[in-house]
């Protein structure tokens, strides 16, 4: 596969780190979990990550204080942060949006405004991704042309699927897609082939197509936004030990 964003998750809450980071991970992004600022700041100059998440409040050195040590460095000035504060405190908000950082975001997180802040970082070279995607390691059925076979998903989206296939369908080719539900039934949305990528990139570059789906029904867009939303937070949802994210 393609080399996924970095971004260095700070937290001193172990289990906010831990559920954050798992979530960014789900979120198509390599996460490096670190539990003070100092450290981060050091880890940042080696890898030089494309987004640090910082708790605004933490030990030693808090969030405000580490973005104005970011902002102050030649080497780390221009890094995209996303400030995540358990404090409504309008002057520290205000004070971090004036040093540059993307957004301050409350605990629990917002699923979808953390979307909207990660997107606003510029990560992906095709563009921001406007809807929620999520992996998706399931067998779906793919009908093109009155043929239907069984094929395995890569990634979901609140628009459109990644399938595994050798076999490559033209761009614009109209298909059906059966995707298998948590409650046991199907759901089957109609889509549009836009991208296809054979096996010519080596052996960890996936071969497939990627479907948008462009033939839903308003109870469909309905149902496939909040199966993406379980993927991505319904277990965490259930396990966290504190509050950690929202979703709709």
């Amino acid at each position: 596969m393609n080399a996924r964003p970095i971004a260095v998750v700070v937290d001193d809450s172990k289990p906010f780190l831990m559920y954050l980071s798992i979530l960014l991970n789900r979120m198509n992004l390599e996460v490096l979990p670190v539990n003070n600022a100092a450290e981060a700041i050091e880890i940042s100059r080696v890898t030089r990550p494309h987004l640090i998440t910082m708790d605004m409040m933490m030990p030693d050195m808090d969030g405000l204080e580490a973005l104005r040590a970011i902002r102050a460095d030649e080497e780390l000035a221009d890094l995209s942060v996303i400030m995540i504060s358990s404090y409504q405190d309008k002057h520290r908000q205000w004070e971090a949006l004036s040093l540059g950082c993307i957004d301050v975001l409350d605990k629990p997180v917002d699923l979808r405004r953390l979307h909207k802040a990660i997107q606003r970082c510029n990560l992906y070279t095709g563009g921001r991704r406007r809807y929620l995607r999520a992996p998706f390691d399931k067998t779906v059925g793919l009908h093109h042309q009155g043929k239907f076979r069984e094929v395995s998903s890569v990634t979901l989206s609140e628009r459109g699927i990644f399938l595994h296939m050798r076999e490559q369908l033209p761009k614009g080719a109209h298909v059906e897609v059966d995707l298998p539900l948590p409650s046991d039934e199907t759901l089957q949305v109609g889509g549009s082939v836009i991208y296809g990528k054979a096996q010519n990139g080596g052996p960890m570059v996936s071969q497939g197509i990627a479907v948008k789906f462009d033939r839903m029904t308003l109870k469909n867009i309905e149902i496939l936004s909040g199966l993406v939303e379980e993927l991505l937070v319904g277990d965490l949802v259930l396990d966290e030990t504190e509050p950690v994210v929202n979703a709709s």
